[in-house]
């Protein structure tokens, strides 16, 4: 798998409803996410790029690039690794899923064709496009979007050529966005 596909995480996040950045959290003894890297290295190597500003992120010894353009939301951070990244196959994470699994993502690689111009999951009807594989040549369309502050993702997606997965549910709950107080609170219970 290495060198065939990259991994981005959108760590760029305001975190405004849990009131701090959310990938400092701990989850199981480490930061959110220290936990989504250690579930995409199996998968794919070393090729893992945060997408933040914030220079602590430094500490956890993968790249980290600034986005490309500010204030765009999770569709600003993809255009970012779309525009960064040498591969044709791109799997995108936010960093509010600190559950997933090795197992999980390599199901979603695996299922990914390239008859499809992107790969999402779902969880009870509801899809997940910030948990999906996203093809290189989707950046081109992108520009048109940012520039009419057309930020809603499931949006720029329907203007793609998409499948979406639903997950088995032995995997279901390690789609649970934590993004609240009381999310992360249930999470630790």
């Amino acid at each position: 798998m290495e060198n065939t596909i990259t991994a981005y995480i959108l760590a760029g996040g305001k975190s405004q409803r849990m009131g701090t950045d959310k990938g400092f959290l701990e989850w199981k003894g480490q930061s959110f996410v220290a936990n989504i890297i250690a579930a995409l290295t199996p998968v794919v190597g070393n090729n893992i790029v945060l997408i933040s500003s914030d220079e602590r992120y430094d500490a956890l010894g993968v790249t980290r690039i600034s986005d490309i353009v500010t204030n765009k939301g999770p569709l600003g951070g993809i255009y970012t690794a779309l525009k960064h990244t040498t591969t044709k196959r791109n799997l995108i994470l936010s960093l509010d899923v600190p559950m997933i699994s090795s197992e999980l993502l390599q199901w979603l690689v695996n299922a990914h064709s390239e008859a499809y111009q992107m790969t999402q999951v779902q969880v009870n009807d509801k899809p997940s496009p910030l948990v999906a594989v996203y093809d290189r040549s989707v950046r081109i369309l992108l520009p048109e979007f940012l520039a009419g502050n057309q930020l809603k993702v499931r949006r720029f997606v329907d203007e793609l050529t998409y499948q979406t997965l639903t997950v088995p549910d032995k995997w279901s709950a390690q789609l649970q966005n934590i993004n609240t107080p009381e999310e992360y609170k249930n999470l630790k219970q």
